[in-house]
């Protein structure tokens, strides 16, 4: 990230983001199991692995910032 800092509000804004890419992934994941077209199946597990790198990519940003208050 280019600005290292964070102000709190916009930490806790990337941690929510985290989770829902995480509950995207897991809803695919479970509709695989249930779809038969085959279109739909890999459509469902492009969300997976996209869903699932997004909140890697996020999560790696977040390790090298810190917190600072901007109030």
């Amino acid at each position: 990230m280019h600005n290292s800092h964070l102000a709190p509000h916009e930490m806790l804004d990337l941690h929510e983001l985290i989770g829902m890419k995480n509950v995207r992934a897991a809803k695919s994941a479970a509709m695989m199991n249930m779809v038969t077209d085959p279109q739909l199946r890999n459509f469902l597990q492009q969300e997976v692995q996209t869903a699932t790198q997004h909140a890697h990519q996020i999560q790696s940003l977040l390790s090298g910032v810190t917190t600072g208050g901007r109030y």
